[in-house]
């Protein structure tokens, strides 16, 4: 037998006269649960793909830039063993305004010293663009997460007929079996 002719007979697509309707019910079952799929999974990826995707080329355009703020302040707390540093940050905003943040910062950092930031338009700190990596990224793993949010209901109803029709399977062996065994 060729290896196609095993896949098929595995998954019920042969003409065996010994198979029975819940055989048959099964494997149109799990046909239905593949055509679904089919034509589901795929619209549902490319809508959330490309829905990720414009959100993460919007997040790379943003209108943010780097400035350089200068440190005014630092202080260290913690207990034993456990030390952060945070350093306050001073810069002067597009509309002239002194702006100032708190930020983790590492323990060489001394006031006077410059640290890069990203700010908004209003001059606001904020975190830094997204890259076209994470917009990529983004795009693949919301094309998965929709590919995997169909299936998986469908996997599961799969596996729900497949309990029933095996417990179905089992009673036909045991009236089988009783069948045989008075007739012996």
């Amino acid at each position: 037998m060729t290896r196609l002719g095993r896949v098929r007979r595995r998954f019920g697509f042969d003409r065996n006269d010994l198979r029975r309707g819940v055989d048959r019910r099964q494997r149109a079952a799990g046909v239905a649960a593949v055509l679904l799929f089919t034509v589901l999974a795929p619209p549902a990826s490319v809508l959330l793909a490309a829905d990720a995707y414009r959100s993460g080329v919007r997040a790379e355009h943003r209108n943010v830039h780097r400035i350089t703020a200068q440190i005014t302040h630092t202080e260290s707390e913690g207990g034993a063993g456990v030390r952060h540093t945070y350093a306050e940050l001073a810069w002067t905003s597009v509309d002239g305004r002194t702006r100032t943040t708190v930020v983790p910062a590492d323990k060489s950092v001394r006031p006077g010293m410059g640290q890069r930031i990203w700010v908004d338009a209003a001059g606001n700190p904020v975190r830094h663009p997204q890259t076209r990596a994470a917009t990529v990224a983004t795009t693949a793993v919301a094309a998965a997460a929709a590919a995997a949010a169909t299936g998986i209901p469908l996997l599961a109803g799969y596996f729900l007929v497949r309990r029933r029709c095996d417990r179905r399977r089992d009673a036909l062996w045991d009236e089988s079996w009783t069948s045989l065994a008075q007739h012996a």
